[in-house]
């Protein structure tokens, strides 16, 4: 059941982070636009400036899980290699349960923004007049999947308790060797992909 939750999950955020990526994309073309519209035609398109804002909060929020399930959050890890492994995974639990407090605090505050928006229909101050109900929505969705992939890792990982290095091995930082090792099997998949 775990193993399907976790596929389930990474499934979730992946897209979620394609998306992300789709829209910067997006932003950079229109950025593009505007720049060589204005140079070469004297007009400029209203708003990239105000659409970079939102989708900055939207990469920021919906890259969130994603990176925890990749393990790419930063940590501050100059003693973990040093520390006895019990005392490695009670860290790592720590960790887990700290930044569920973390996730439960932005999930709420991003719903109280978002319900405040809904029942004020507040708009940008732009000429554009965006509703802001719009990208807060995004910024729900993103802190709101935070919160439940943390709380599935802090479970699972709960779960795993009575073997301390698979708790080590999943939820702690990566090593520099492990980040060599993900990164030459990036590279070698790049090139049999290219072949």
């Amino acid at each position: 059941m775990s193993a399907l939750i976790e596929r389930a999950l990474r499934s979730v955020t992946a897209a979620l982070a394609i998306v992300a990526g789709a829209a910067v994309l997006l932003l950079a073309f229109a950025i593009c636009f505007d720049i060589v519209s204005r140079k070469f035609f004297g007009f400029s398109f209203e708003g990239s400036d105000e659409y970079g804002g939102y989708v900055l909060a939207m990469i920021g929020s919906v890259g969130l899980p994603y990176a925890l399930l990749q393990r790419g959050h930063t940590r501050v890890d100059i003693l973990m290699p040093y520390l006895p492994r019990p005392v490695l995974t009670a860290v790592n639990v720590l960790a887990l349960a700290s930044l569920l407090g973390y996730a439960a605090l932005i999930a709420y505050f991003s719903y109280q923004a978002f319900a405040e928006t809904l029942e004020f229909d507040s708009r940008a101050n732009s000429a554009l007049q965006t509703p802001l109900w719009i990208p807060q929505a995004i910024w729900v969705v993103g802190t709101w999947s935070f919160l439940v992939v943390v709380a599935w890792a802090l479970l699972d990982a709960l779960s795993r308790l009575r073997n301390p290095d698979e708790v080590n091995r999943r939820y702690g930082p990566l090593t520099a060797v492990q980040e060599v090792v993900e990164l030459s099997k990036e590279l070698s998949s790049d090139r049999g992909e290219r072949r």
